[in-house]
């Protein structure tokens, strides 16, 4: 090596070891440091423990707050396994059917009608006579009422009955205004022309 080199070398060693001497910790200090990191790394490790258990939890109750109000995992109120058809009065039907065509059908549940089946029946219960028109003759007597809103339909059987105890007028036809008799049960117990009453459906 020539001498610039070597003086360089020199140098750089002394520095190099002047350094070491400031930097350098002394054996107590060592022990201090090593006890100190070692103290320090449960420290850290409990608090990535501490804070793990803190995100796990905040999830979980994040999870059942949504849940509870069922935003996560919910089936739509459509799904027929969730429902209970029979809170519905009316239930409309799509379909095609066998012929290819596309049918709908509505069905009204039977609890409505039965109310309205009650209502009714009360309501008819309270006239004692009803008048309507003779529209229709075969096997069975067919009377619309005035209003056009119920067709009663009295059966062969019934008429037959009320025949044998006279309660049928003789000389009945097809478009004479009739006036029927009800019991309290509702029930047709007699029928005739409806006399001076004729025009009851005018009024």
């Amino acid at each position: 090596m020539n001498k610039p080199d070597e003086q360089f070398d020199e140098k750089l060693t002394q520095h190099y070891n002047e350094r070491k001497a400031r930097t350098s910790l002394s054996h107590a200090q060592q022990q201090a440091l090593k006890h100190s990191v070692a103290q320090k790394k449960p420290k850290k490790l409990g608090f990535a423990l501490q804070l793990t258990s803190l995100t796990c939890a905040l999830g979980l109750l994040a999870f059942i707050v949504f849940d509870s109000n069922n935003v996560i995992n919910t089936a739509p109120k459509t799904v027929l396994n969730t429902i209970d058809i029979h809170d519905y009065s009316f239930i409309t039907t799509h379909e095609i059917d066998q012929t290819g065509s596309y049918a709908s059908t509505i069905t009204q549940q039977k609890r409505a009608l039965d109310t309205q089946l009650a209502n009714d029946l009360h309501r008819h219960q309270q006239h004692h006579i009803e008048y309507g028109t003779l529209v229709k003759v075969d096997n069975d007597w067919y009377i619309a009422s005035c209003n056009d809103e119920v067709l009663v339909q009295i059966k062969q059987s019934l008429l037959s009955d009320l025949k044998g105890k006279h309660a049928v007028e003789s000389d009945i036809n097809t478009g004479d205004m009739l006036a029927m008799a009800h019991n309290g049960k509702g029930q047709i117990v007699g029928l005739k022309h409806a006399g001076v009453r004729v025009n009851i459906c005018e009024s």
